[in-house]
């Protein structure tokens, strides 16, 4: 038998080491003469090779992992955004056009009109009505205070030539006469909408429609006969007036403010002869006329003085938009002015 001796003892270590794998174990100390073989020891650039070969397959697996990680993330951030999106572009509410049955949600109403907040377009006739009628006394008329003789006065401010207040600019012609009323010589009281078509006859202590200030002009006498009882139109007839192209807007908002302030008139459209008693023409034309000849000064003016004058406004003055929405649908000529 041979006896184990100092030198053998590197050697059963190293076995031990490599049968067991037990990297923990504490190695002996060695002496300076004592000396592992070359051939027994693992490369230091093995090692290092196989460590690197390690950390990059774990670092590649792991960058994968990440990389699948992060698509998944922004494939899922893309699609919320979208959904979002799509969910934000479905719930904001869109502006409402003159078609839409939210149109109401474009305007505000204050004031005078406080009680037009928040309705729908069909809703709008129902209150604006009784809220003009409420220049009326119990009886249907005006109060005695405000009468046929008394429009006169009214007229003078109302119609007043802002270049000079002693004069009015007369209907039709557009031209500035004295306002000194000399009985109907140099101007008279022009019903836009026809005496005869109201079916009254007005004198001056007349407190009925006839008398109503906001359908009153001054105009030269002699235009007042030829116009006559004629419905406005661009082309002139026996039965139809061509006004100045000024004034078509206004003539327009006084006939709707007729139809809204007096049920049993109406604005028609005829294609030939006149308007029957009770009807005045043409209503297409006149929401084109609305629309192409808007409220200027002069006629917001007269629309203050005459509400200090009978306690009422005509709505079309002070938002114009009201024509559409209240008359739009009343024929597909209108409906189209109105898209337009």
């Amino acid at each position: 038998m041979k006896t184990i001796t100092n030198k053998h003892l590197p050697w059963i270590v190293l076995l031990t080491l490599i049968l067991t794998g037990c990297e923990g174990l504490l190695l002996p100390s060695f002496n300076s003469e004592s000396t592992i073989p070359s051939s027994a020891l693992v490369s230091s650039e093995s090692l290092s090779s196989s460590i690197e070969t390690t950390q990059s397959s774990e670092i590649s697996s792991s960058s994968e992992i990440d990389s699948s990680s992060s698509d998944a993330s922004e494939s899922s951030l893309l699609s919320t955004s979208t959904s979002e999106e799509s969910q934000s572009s479905s719930s904001s509410p869109s502006s409402a056009s003159p078609s839409s049955s939210n149109s109401e949600l474009n305007y505000n109403y204050s004031g005078y009109y406080s009680g037009l907040q928040g309705l729908t377009d069909s809703q709008l006739m129902s209150t604006l009505r009784p809220l003009l009628r409420q220049a009326l006394g119990s009886d249907g008329l005006f109060p005695n205070t405000i009468t046929y003789e008394t429009a006169i006065t009214a007229l003078q401010n109302s119609d007043k030539d802002p270049s000079n207040t002693n004069n009015v600019i007369i209907w039709y012609r557009m031209t500035s006469v004295s306002k000194t009323w000399d009985s109907g010589t140099t101007w008279n009281r022009e019903h836009v909408w026809p005496q005869s078509l109201m079916s009254v006859s007005t004198s001056n202590s007349s407190r009925h429609k006839g008398a109503d200030a906001h359908n009153l002009k001054p105009a030269n006498p002699s235009d007042n006969s030829s116009r006559g009882n004629k419905y406005f139109s661009e082309t002139s007839s026996t039965t139809s007036y061509v006004p100045p192209a000024s004034i078509r807007g206004d003539i327009a908002r006084i006939l709707f403010y007729m139809v809204t302030m007096y049920p049993e008139l109406s604005l028609v459209d005829v294609t030939s002869g006149s308007p029957a008693r009770y009807t005045m023409a043409q209503f297409s034309l006149m929401v084109k006329w609305h629309l192409q000849d808007p409220v200027d000064d002069f006629e917001a003016r007269r629309n203050q003085i005459l509400y200090q004058h009978q306690n009422n406004r005509n709505p079309f003055i002070d938002h114009e938009e009201l024509v559409c929405r209240m008359f739009r649908n009343q024929t597909s000529q209108a409906l189209q002015y109105c898209q337009a």
